[in-house]
């Protein structure tokens, strides 16, 4: 049966919908409501006659009878009474335990036994409308409560995990849960968003759970852990309960794995997308089978507008720091740049040597292809790499520059791969390696040579992934970088030697550049003395007009060890001591001269043998094997060497 009335009411005159499967009660309550004022939109006998009247008509408040005609009861429309915010006072006349307790859980606002009185139909219905009210503006005051301290603790000047454990504590009174996980879905390589679990361990105790952790957990490989969350940011903003949430954990690998791992079987997803930046998922989940109700979406809906702006602010912030920070560290490395004055046109010469040394530039700078540059030490190989970079495809990015004799082994990733902020014990902030710091450029490894060996194969990795991964970093980050690398060492030697790998020579040896000392272009002698002497006599503000005459000569039979760099020091040593503007370098010279060669004095097998032995011994530190022992020195076996110490009687205490 379907009644109700269509006469407009007053606007003071408040609505009641009956719905009740007895005519005789229907009818009395009916006239209770009429007498005192209530305005009845109509009576329904099932459930579905009550939604086609609350869903045309809606009431200000039911009175909602539990056992109804047909198969659902006034609790399955009291849950979408709940949904829709109308409140219930149930009317029965069954109350027995079982019955008061699902009651309960369906949160009525009153209820009435049968059989009862006007009086107490009237003071329910005044009670369940104040306290309607009542609790809606409560509600109201706790949600903006709860947005305003979600915001806050999202704009924390703290790290990303920090605040989402905040995050937690704030929604744990709301919205219950045993386990909440949030990540991070976007096309910018930030590594300031890791994706962080939250394991309720007791009253107000939570575990954070990097990944790490996870793997730890549940005993997976980075890579099975990769391929289970794939599907992962794909949910709305929806629940599972019990044998729905069975069902989707067979659907998604992820939730199957959290489900077992933590035996939870409900959970809540809560999807915040922002229009530039990328998705915050944050998924709730419990070990009750029923945890989550409609009135769980209703208050995400309510706050999901307000955390998806926080978040994508949060979002570009991190992008745009990360932007200065890099355009920070490329401005101090150009200023170096500007500050050492060396470009191209400062290689200076015009010896047949040196030119098809800029033939060789010419023919491959403007390429991609790893530079490897040969010479002596002070024959000018950072300009050389310069000079490549200047006139390749990336001149408006930096050259970055790379000691590598100077990288202490400990460091050597964190130097040239960056690491995350708590990696290791003294990452108190992130550091970008140079790697990362030269996208788009040129890297400049020099000293290459000096590379200990077991550093190696890290830079190997590199070249030929084309990608750098930091310390602590969550996956690995391409790098469009071009190599130049320079060494005073014969790198085929020391392949030979087995003090450098045979793989990384191969990859450092694509366009080999032999840089001749200087010793070998004489020719360019007068052309650099004359170019460095006016750089330094306007350092100096001193008049040096040029060299004497004596000087040029003794420059031109002096042999230069030192090769471009020895000159230019001799020269500056030259102009601070000159009194007059023509300088001398006749002492200077004289004193590099080497010494008169030691004559040779023949000793006998045994003594040399022994001498020979001991030599390699300290220079080594009486280390034996190993690629820095006194064999490899010596180029005999290990065990042929410790023969050789007995059968000669070396004892180390005797030495030191």
């Amino acid at each position: 049966m379907l009644t109700n009335d269509p006469t407009p009411r007053p606007p003071d005159q408040k609505t009641v919908l009956i719905v009740e499967d007895e005519f005789a009660v229907a009818m009395d309550l009916r006239r209770i409501l009429e007498k005192a004022g209530y305005r009845v939109s109509g009576t329904a006998f099932t459930v579905a006659e009550a939604l086609e009247i609350n869903q045309r008509m809606r009431p200000d408040l039911v009175l909602l009878d539990i056992h109804l005609q047909e198969s659902q009861t006034g609790f399955d429309l009291a849950r979408q009474l709940n949904a829709d915010q109308i409140p219930f006072v149930y009317v029965s006349a069954n109350t027995n335990a079982s019955i008061l307790e699902e009651a309960k859980t369906t949160h009525p606002y009153g209820f009435l036994v049968k059989p009862f009185r006007e009086k107490d139909v009237l003071v329910a219905l005044e009670l369940a409308h104040y306290r309607h009210a009542h609790s809606i503006e409560v509600r109201l005051r706790e949600e903006h409560r709860l947005q305003i301290a979600l915001t806050d603790a999202l704009s924390e000047n703290d790290d990303w995990a920090s605040k989402l454990l905040k995050v937690a504590q704030l929604f744990q009174p709301y919205i219950p849960f045993d386990l909440m996980v949030a990540g991070v879905e976007t096309k910018l390589e930030l590594a300031a968003f890791p994706p962080c679990m939250y394991l309720r361990v007791g009253q107000e105790d939570y575990q954070t759970i990097d990944v790490s952790g996870f793997l730890q957990i549940t005993g997976i490989t980075l890579e099975k852990y990769r391929q289970v969350i794939v599907n992962t940011f794909n949910d709305g903003l929806l629940f599972y309960n019990g044998d729905e949430f069975t069902a989707v954990c067979r659907r998604n690998p992820f939730k199957q794995l959290l489900a077992k791992t933590f035996r939870l079987h409900s959970n809540l997803v809560s999807p915040h997308e922002t229009v530039l930046h990328g998705k915050l998922l944050v998924s709730f989940y419990s070990r009750q089978p029923d945890a989550y109700e409609p009135d769980h979406v209703q208050l995400l809906e309510k706050l999901q507008p307000s955390l998806t702006l926080t978040f994508d602010r949060l979002m570009a912030y991190e992008k745009i720091e990360l932007l200065s920070q890099q355009l920070r560290q490329e401005n101090s490395y150009l200023l170096e740049e500007v500050k050492a004055s060396a470009n191209f046109e400062e290689i200076i010469g015009t010896s047949p040597l040196l030119l098809n040394v800029f033939k060789s530039i010419g023919q491959v700078a403007h390429t991609d292809y790893t530079v490897l540059i040969l010479g002596e030490t002070g024959t000018g190989k950072e300009l050389i790499a310069r000079a490549v970079h200047n006139r390749s495809g990336r001149p408006s990015k930096p050259l970055i520059k790379v000691n590598c004799a100077a990288l202490p082994p400990q460091l050597f990733e964190s130097e040239l791969f960056g690491h995350e902020k708590g990696s290791f014990t003294g990452a108190t902030d992130k550091r970008i390696g140079k790697f990362e710091l030269a996208h788009g450029g040129t890297i400049f490894l020099d000293e290459i040579g000096e590379l200990p060996l077991e550093l190696q194969p890290k830079l190997l990795r590199v070249l030929q992934e084309k990608e750098i991964e930091r310390i602590g970093g969550k996956g690995p980050i391409a790098c469009d970088v071009r190599i130049i690398a320079a060494t005073n060492r014969n790198l085929q030697a020391e392949v030979a030697a087995g003090r450098f790998r045979a793989d990384l020579f191969y990859r450092l040896n694509v366009f080999p550049v032999l840089l001749p000392p200087l010793r070998d272009r004489k020719e360019d002698l007068l052309p650099l003395a004359t170019h460095f002497l006016h750089k330094i006599a306007k350092k100096l503000g001193k008049q040096l007009y040029g060299i004497s005459e004596a000087s040029l000569q003794q420059m031109q039979a002096y042999h230069w060890p030192g090769n471009i760099r020895e000159l230019e020091h001799l020269l500056e040593r030259a102009a601070i001591m000159a009194t007059t503007p023509v300088i001398s370098l006749v002492e200077l010279l004289a004193a590099e001269s080497p010494a008169p060669p030691v004559p040779l004095v023949a000793k006998p097998h045994e003594q040399a043998e022994r001498e020979n032995v001991l030599a390699a011994l300290r220079l080594t530190n009486f280390r034996i094997r190993g690629t820095d022992g006194a064999a490899v020195l010596l180029n005999v076996k290990p065990t042929t060497l410790e023969a050789q110490i007995v059968r000669l009687g070396i004892r180390r205490e005797d030495y030191l």
